[in-house]
């Protein structure tokens, strides 16, 4: 016979998962503008793998790939040849869940909508997360909100300020989807790492639009690209070969942060564990004298001690 504590963990598996369809069922479906600026499409939520495969997948300076649930993919981003104020895509990829997961694919999971006019091999994606991650080069003044001000800051100075700015977009999903991206150098000796949530493809795509409300991007300065890509200096690889052009990433996406494998003291443990190291820091680490010290004083001083007589002499020469 079930037990009480397993017939509430059914119920409450059971009204989780009627939650979450819902919540799938009302997920908009309003189509929204390609956020490639030279792509003047007009897509659905569930066309969107459809659209970036067949798309926006023959640029060489465009990587397309599966990943999966804290599963690392290494990117390489070559900033040369942006045009300013252009959204590039650098990256297509097809996110699924936990590998060798089925129940954990978004569309299954009910975290997405499931993509649709998908054709021969693509099919396999159905139940695929489709994000994009896009890059534009912008300027510092992209974050004023006086949009006025900023294009004559960029006009007076044009070429001065500028940046990268880096972020992911997706279809819109009944729950957040995280990911971390690391910046390497060219020798992978220096490296930044930043967390944010993937943004819905259907707001606002142009830096000027989203930076000055918005957090869940990267910023990139111009010399910082410049230190990254190691461009005054010829890169070779441990082998001797000549290193590709760009700059390396490191991405990983997720719904939620991984646990501590570790098991966590109580409080009364961690207090037995401080008490047991002071008393293991006073034994054998703290310190001590060795021998006895004499505090004993010899004698008294007196308070009415006269100067030695050529200390007096000398008051006697100065008083007269």
């Amino acid at each position: 016979m079930e037990s009480a504590n397993g017939v509430q963990y059914t119920k409450d598996k059971d009204r989780k998962g009627r939650r979450r369809v819902n919540d799938v069922h009302q997920l908009s479906r309003m189509p929204g503008h390609c956020p490639v600026s030279k792509c003047s499409d007009i897509i659905f939520p569930s066309n969107i793998m459809m659209h970036m495969l067949h798309k926006h997948t023959n640029s060489a300076k465009c990587t397309t790939s599966e990943i999966f649930d804290h599963r690392p993919l290494l990117l390489c981003f070559d900033p040369t040849g942006l045009e300013y104020g252009d959204n590039c895509c650098v990256a297509c990829l097809m996110y699924g869940g936990m590998k060798g997961k089925m129940y954990t694919r978004p569309a299954v999971d009910n975290l997405s909508l499931p993509n649709s006019g998908l054709l021969n091999s693509y099919h396999k994606y159905d139940d695929y997360l489709p994000v994009m991650m896009m890059v534009c080069r912008s300027s510092w003044f992209a974050q004023m909100k006086d949009k006025q001000v900023e294009r004559e800051m960029v006009l007076t100075n044009e070429g001065k300020a500028d940046i990268y700015v880096l972020w992911l977009v997706a279809p819109v999903t009944t729950r957040k989807v995280y990911y971390t991206l690391t910046v390497y150098d060219r020798h992978y000796i220096s490296s930044r790492s930043s967390i944010r949530t993937v943004r819905d493809y259907t707001s606002f795509q142009n830096p000027s639009d989203f930076l000055p409300n918005d957090e869940n991007y990267i910023l990139l300065r111009q010399s910082e690209v410049l230190e990254l890509m190691c461009i005054s200096k010829t890169v070779l690889s441990k082998s001797g070969k000549k290193l590709p052009p760009g700059i390396p990433m490191e991405l990983i996406i997720y719904q939620a942060p991984l646990k501590p494998s570790g098991i966590r003291s109580s409080e009364t443990e961690l207090h037995e564990a401080l008490k047991e190291a002071q008393k293991i820091y006073s034994k054998y680490i703290m310190p001590r004298t060795k021998g006895p010290v004499k505090r004993k004083v010899s004698g008294k001083l007196s308070l009415t001690r006269r100067p030695c007589s050529k200390t007096r002499g000398l008051f006697q020469h100065t008083s007269n």
